[in-house]
């Protein structure tokens, strides 16, 4: 039976990790990864390495922080590794050490003993203040505690030993208490004589250490106690096999004790001959220490004293047997080891573990099941997210240039620093707002009792909170009829609570203060009504469009009490003091905001009611005043306000993004260009060798393309922001293309890595760009080279229904779950250190796009990477619409052959005046060196010297700089191909855009090269012209 159920154990249990690992990969992408701050530990043991003990409080307090994920950061410094370090010379290493240690940001120190703080508490003073600092430390052994220190005291179960070993043994009349020669036992032998100084009994203690014995003598010594005895064996240090080492040497020496059993404090004594007892887990006790250690991190600033007195009681089964103690004998909760198993007891266990499983894979699968679902449903409100981010941020840049409310922001010495242009129509002021104060550009007038607009600005600045401006605000003009403004003044904070700008959204209400003086509180719109308000019946009647706004049931309202049940709960007290304030003669009108769900349905809209005394009697009750109101529904114009600062947060969101653009580039940039000027200075430098110089080249070349390669990929993804990346879509082989770029890729291979190839059998042309293409996979090959150490990297494709899939996958490190979000932006990577721009899986998603598909990537962490991108077969559709919008430059780029290079010998006799006009005498050299040993080079450094060169020298052919002082080289290129010859004129620039480059077409230059420009290129490109 036992031999049965064991394989379908094994099945089960694989079964459940497997399923519990796709369960857990569901909760992590459809989960919300909150990433802490990554902090740092530093342990220093001030004993050797093979101590035991240390390493399981190594082993427990590592465990806690994989365990719980903390991010935290474990370093061990081992001071006296082999233990043949004194005081001095592990100081001296703690000194050195602590100053590379301080630079890293140390958070906390773990001294693993008072030893280790004693040395920590002495170090040299110049290091600066040290990080809080943990003591692991026995209790009331080793001196006072500092005040400055957190401590963790821990126990040894010497009384719990004692107790128990005289129950187990009531004749004992002697205890021997056994301890090893290093601190630890000496302290731990401290410890045990205080316990037993405290205990009143009639049994002897005797204390026995190896120190100064040899191993025979002290088995002696042990062999010699009592019959009526037991032993009592402190912490020791072992071997990897459980022998006890003494003075350097493994011996096996509890086998060796025969008249007496032996109890042990230390878990790891079990099996190596101690019968049991309550022991302390090493383990256990790191773990514990790891968690205060943690508190610590949390709780910056504070100390802690703690005491960790956790035992377990355990026996081993054969010493139980050999000693003749039953288990009825044992206390309660006793765990008892190397017990020989019963064959009911195993049935028992695998049919319970059996069920167990069974249970346990069932609720795996339902978990799998429901995280899986909710992962589906989350993706796909990302990508409905997504999308409305996309369609928001278009319509972003129109927003303010199309709102009828005019939005001004001031700075905050209150200038005005943006205005859209409802605001400036708002205003006479024509020569420019920005930079001026509010009262320079807008002149406006209010009621005695309310304060100016200018006021207000600086008023919500200084209280932080948004206000109203004034009823009845106008703005007066000189030449036109005033209008009238409402709107808010709302301050806008920065992270830390302080104003970084104040927007006034001002709205013209002129037609609607016309309304109301004119018609006395007409309707405006169907969304209104009138009311009537008698203050001593408290009657409220709503007296016009009643059934337009509350439908045609009658009026429902017998007394305002009735009306402000539909009124929100927190505009209920807003809206009846507007009443109290009328009936007490405070105020002659108001007006008031609030919320109302006209079906009580919880359905809120926004209203505003304005109300008027329109007459009052005396009565008995005292004086009666009616009041007469309207309600307008302002909903629309909360939503606008609403959908205004929306737009202002993302305008917020877009200048940082900007920011952070400018930032990385700068960074990228800078990079490879301090290589280039740092190596070009030492060239120059005659004390280094040809052969070092020679090096520096190299550098600097290298230096080169990699700042090309950024440029490259910079103007890649200006290209296809603005819209201006040239597409043509052709039908070609995708299968040759993918073997040339194979081809190309193994030879930079790594030794342990090979490239493979898999293509479908269906043969197939399809539609797209083939340089673009061909930049994709490229990218994609040479990312999993760059982290592909051995296996093997695969690129393959497949026709699907509507689409072709391309695949290229690799065997290397993997993707970080928490990086795969990111992995398409822009400048980012994975490992800092690695090179590259973090700019190419970026310009693959932008151009994958354009083709009308999408990209992916699948990784797991250790095996390796899939990025996946399709290509959709609507072929006449794109094609159509690459035609429409590509503009085509004429010319381009040709390469010479080697023809060309034997008419140029034989033609070297006559040598071709070439008139080079460039401004720059680094470029004009490189130039020079490049063609003087073939052609005769003159020198022009504008273009007003260049047409004087034409007449007076006759070149035949003219290398032309484009930006130069004088006379740039456009407008000399116009003048020259005014005179009427046919001189080639070939533009050398550095600017890199189309646009730039049809402008030098059109200004009548032949060719146009882009600096730094290859000679091999340059060359060609002036054979092709001079051959003509």
């Amino acid at each position: 039976m036992q031999k049965l159920l064991l394989p379908i154990l094994i099945f089960f249990m694989a079964c459940i990790q497997v399923s519990s690992a796709y369960a857990q990969n569901a909760a992590d992408i459809a989960g919300t990864d909150s990433m802490s701050v990554s902090k740092r530990i530093l342990i220093i043991y001030s004993k050797e390495r093979s101590n035991e003990r240390l390493r399981e409080i190594t082993s427990g307090f590592s465990s806690y922080h994989s365990g719980k994920k903390t991010q935290t950061r474990i370093t061990s410094m081992f001071l006296n590794g082999n233990g043949d370090r004194n005081r001095e010379e592990m100081l001296n290493m703690l000194n050195n050490s602590w100053r590379a240690y301080r630079m890293s940001g140390i958070d906390l120190i773990l001294a693993t003993d008072i030893d280790a703080l004693d040395l920590i508490m002495s170090m040299d003073g110049t290091h600066g203040n040290l990080p809080p600092v943990l003591c692991i430390k026995l209790e009331g052994v080793g001196g006072e505690l500092r005040k400055d220190v957190s401590y963790v005291l821990s126990t040894i179960p010497v009384q719990e030993n004692i107790e128990l070993g005289m129950e187990l043994f009531p004749n004992t009349s002697k205890i021997l208490f056994i301890s090893d020669d290093t601190q630890y036992g000496e302290r731990e032998a401290e410890y045990a004589k205080r316990i037993t100084d405290k205990i009143d009994n009639h049994v002897n203690f005797e204390f026995l250490s190896p120190k100064g014995l040899e191993f025979g003598e002290f088995i002696k010594k042990i062999n010699s106690m009592p019959l009526n005895s037991f032993a009592i064996l402190s912490s020791w240090m072992t071997d990897t096999v459980g022998n006890y080492k003494f003075k350097n040497i493994s011996y096996p020496f509890l086998s060796r004790i025969e008249n007496i059993p032996v109890f042990g404090i230390q878990n790891l004594m079990m099996g190596t001959g101690v019968i049991g007892g309550y022991t302390v887990s090493s383990w256990d006790q790191g773990y514990a220490i790891a968690e205060k250690a943690q508190w610590l991190l949390d709780n910056p600033g504070k100390l802690i004293r703690d005491t960790l007195s956790n035992y377990n009681l355990s026996f081993d089964f054969s010493k139980l047997r050999k000693w003749n103690i039953s288990g009825d004998k044992l206390p309660k909760g006793a765990t008892i080891l190397n017990k020989p198993p019963s064959l009911y007891d195993d049935y028992r266990t695998e049919v319970q573990l059996f069920l167990a499983f069974i249970l346990l894979l069932l609720t795996s699968f339902m978990v799998f099941a429901v995280y899986h679902f909710r992962y589906r449903m989350l993706n796909k409100e990302l990508m409905r997210l997504t999308k409305e981010n996309i369609r928001r941020k278009d319509l972003l840049n129109n927003t303010l240039s199309v709102m009828k409310e005019g939005v001004i922001s001031f700075s905050p010495d209150f200038s005005i620093i943006d205005a859209n242009y409802a605001a400036q129509e708002l205003s006479e002021y024509k020569r420019g707002m920005i930079g001026k104060k509010f009262h320079e550009v807008f002149n406006t007038s209010q009621s005695e009792e309310n304060e100016s607009i200018r006021n207000l600005i600086v008023e919500a600045a200084e209280r932080k909170e948004s206000l109203r401006i004034p009823e009845n605000t106008r703005i007066d003009y000189r030449e036109r009829e005033s209008r009238y403004i409402a709107g808010n003044i709302t301050p806008v904070l920065d992270p830390v609570g302080n104003v970084s700008q104040v927007v006034l959204v001002m709205r013209d209400v002129t037609d609607f203060i016309k309304q109301k003086r004119y018609l006395q509180l007409a309707l405006e719109s169907a969304k209104s009504f009138i009311w009537f308000y008698n203050t001593n019946t408290k009657q409220f009647v709503v007296v016009e469009n009643y059934e337009n706004i509350f439908g045609s049931s009658g009026n429902k309202f017998v007394t305002h009490k009735n009306f402000l049940d539909i009124v929100h709960p927190d505009d209920r007290d807003k809206l009846a003091l507007s009443y109290e304030k009328l009936k007490l003669q405070q105020t002659k009108s108001f007006t008031v905001e609030y919320r109302l769900s006209i079906n009580n349905d919880g359905n809120w809209e926004w209203w505003e009611r304005r109300g008027i005394v329109y007459s009052s009697a005396r009565s008995m009750g005292g004086e009666t005043r009616f009041l007469y109101g309207m309600d307008i529904n302002i909903d629309a114009l909360k939503k606008r306000e609403y959908e205004l600062l929306e737009a202002k947060l993302k305008a917020e969101e877009s200048d940082r993004l900007k920011s952070s653009f400018l930032s990385n580039m700068s960074h990228e940039i800078r990079t490879p260009l301090n290589g280039i000027v740092g190596f070009a200075n030492l060239i120059s430098d005659p004390s280094y060798s040809a052969e070092e110089k020679a090096e520096f080249s190299s550098i600097i070349n290298s230096n080169s393309k990699t700042l090309m390669t950024l440029i490259s990929d910079i103007l890649d993804i200006s290209r296809i922001e603005s819209n201006s990346m040239v597409f043509e879509f052709t039908r070609f082989d995708l299968g040759s293309q993918i073997e040339q770029i194979a081809d190309v890729s193994r030879l930079n291979l790594k030794k342990d890595v090979k490239i493979i190839t898999v293509k479908p059998q269906e043969k197939r042309d399809i539609c797209a760009d083939i340089v673009r293409n061909r930049q994709i996979i490229s990218n994609l090959v040479s990312n999993a080279l760059k982290f592909t150490e051995k296996g093997e990297i695969k690129i393959e494709y497949s026709f699907r229904k509507d689409w072709v899939e391309v695949v290229v996958s690799d065997t290397g490190k993997g993707i970080p779950e928490e990086a795969l979000e990111n992995i398409f932006s822009r400048f980012y990577k994975t490992d800092e250190h690695e090179k590259g721009t973090g700019l190419g899986l970026s310009i693959c998603k932008a151009i994958v796009e354009k083709f009308g598909g999408k990209i992916w990537v699948e990784s797991v962490m250790g095996k390796g990477s899939s990025f996946h991108y399709t290509i959709p077969y609507d072929i006449e559709t794109r094609v159509a619409a690459a035609e429409d919008n590509s503009p085509h430059a004429p010319g381009g780029p040709l390469f010479f052959s080697d023809e060309s290079f034997s008419r140029a010998a034989k033609n070297e006799s006559d040598r071709k005046k070439i008139l080079v006009t460039e401004d720059l005498d680094s470029n004009f050299m490189l130039v020079d060196i490049i063609l003087s040993k073939k052609y005769e080079v003159l020198r022009a450094v504008n273009g007003e010297q260049a047409l004087s060169y034409l007449k007076e020298f006759n070149p035949d052919i003219i290398l032309m700089d484009i930006k130069m002082p004088v006379m740039d080289g456009l407008t000399a290129t116009k003048e020259i191909r005014k005179i009427p010859n046919d001189i080639p004129v070939i533009a050398l620039t550095a600017n890199a855009f189309e646009s730039d480059h049809l402008e030098a077409i059109e200004a009548g230059c032949n060719e146009v090269l882009t600096k730094p420009v290859k000679s091999t290129l340059m060359l060609s490109v002036i054979e092709k012209y001079l051959n003509r």
